[in-house]
């Protein structure tokens, strides 16, 4: 694979650059302290040690509202609406991606998602190295903690000015040296890359994960459908939808239509939604067939656990740990009711 080495000296021009034909995105720290992903400007100091972004980046993907048709009841026509500007997401971390990565496998299965696709097509990804783990991130357990597809450049930082590149693809390669020629990476680089992406690995593995081969994990909600933990925690469970929210594979929305007042154009529009809410499985004839928090509760530890494994072998929590943070009653901790169900599961043996 061919790599680069570049000096944090360069990076300005080439932002400059890159920011003329794309959005760019990057991570910054607000006042606050969070950090988040935001268009970059001259004057933005990107945070490289970010642990966590807030919000996940499926919003620059699937936005959290979007028109997607538009029709004339006049002339009784409608047009596609399809918003895809060219962009770069600059800082992208592997479980990040895996999550994005599984948006696309996910959205083109079936009838393909048109609005999503155009997105990713128009979206260039340099992914970033974490240097430091989030408290409540367990994404190495989870398998997550490396990525090898979905990037057009991967960036790790291997002193304090100059950072390891590999190339994931022909477009990332030509923005990398849109400023002209950058030295080939060293062995020395290759292994001072590794050892990094060791030593943040090992970080994470020691901070606590799960207690046992994630690969297990659909296998162990076969067991556990009737377990108390379901209405043990979902007492405490305000229905607020923040952990759907701030998931990074979370990609449900509702569709609704809007005619303006004169009756004669009209849109049609979706926004997220989240099996989290009362209102999700809400059908006609005000039936709702997950009308307890204990469904729903339960539904969305399957769906990460099992559901999503079952459509492509994977589980749908990356273990970035967002949900954890956001959750006021703190009872969205993957890692804690997978683990808690392992230890039933195992006592019980």
């Amino acid at each position: 694979m061919t790599a680069y080495t570049v000096s944090m000296e360069h990076i300005p021009g080439l932002l400059e650059k890159w920011a003329g034909e794309l959005d760019v995105h990057v991570p910054e720290q607000d006042p606050d302290g969070f950090y988040n992903f935001i268009a970059w400007t001259p004057e933005t100091e990107i945070a490289w040690d970010y642990d966590l972004a807030y919000n996940s980046l499926k919003r620059f993907f699937l936005p959290p509202k979007e028109d997607t048709l538009s029709f004339d009841m006049e002339t009784m026509r409608a047009e596609p609406v399809v918003d895809a500007p060219k962009q770069l997401l600059f800082g992208v971390h592997p479980y990040d991606l895996r999550a994005i990565n599984q948006l696309d496998q996910l959205l083109e299965m079936g009838e393909p998602d048109v609005n999503y696709l155009a997105r990713r097509q128009n979206t260039v990804i340099f992914a970033l190295e974490p240097s430091r783990v989030a408290p409540t991130s367990f994404w190495a357990s989870m398998g997550y903690d490396r990525v090898d597809l979905g990037y057009d450049l991967y960036w790790t930082r291997i002193s304090p000015s100059s950072f390891y590149v590999e190339v994931g693809s022909t477009a990332g390669e030509e923005l990398l040296l849109a400023a002209g020629a950058l030295p080939q990476a060293t062995g020395m680089e290759r292994e001072a890359a590794k050892r990094e992406r060791l030593r943040v690995r090992a970080r994470s593995i020691k901070q606590g994960g799960l207690k046992y081969p994630w690969q297990e994990t659909p296998r162990l909600l076969d067991k556990s459908w009737e377990s108390p933990i379901w209405r043990n925690n979902s007492k405490y469970c305000l229905s607020c939808g923040s952990c759907v929210t701030v998931c990074p594979t979370c990609y449900c929305f509702d569709v609704r239509e809007e005619v303006d007042v004169d009756l004669k154009k009209g849109k049609r529009f979706r926004e997220w939604d989240g099996c989290m809410l009362p209102s999700f499985a809400l059908v006609a004839g005000d039936h709702n067939f997950r009308e307890h928090a204990m469904e729903r509760y339960r539904h969305r530890y399957f769906r990460k656990g099992k559901y999503i494994y079952d459509k492509i072998g994977e589980l749908g929590c990356v273990g970035c740990g967002r949900c954890v943070r956001a959750c006021t009653s703190r009872i969205a901790n993957p890692k804690a009711v997978y683990n808690e169900l392992w230890e039933a599961t195992y006592d019980e043996a």
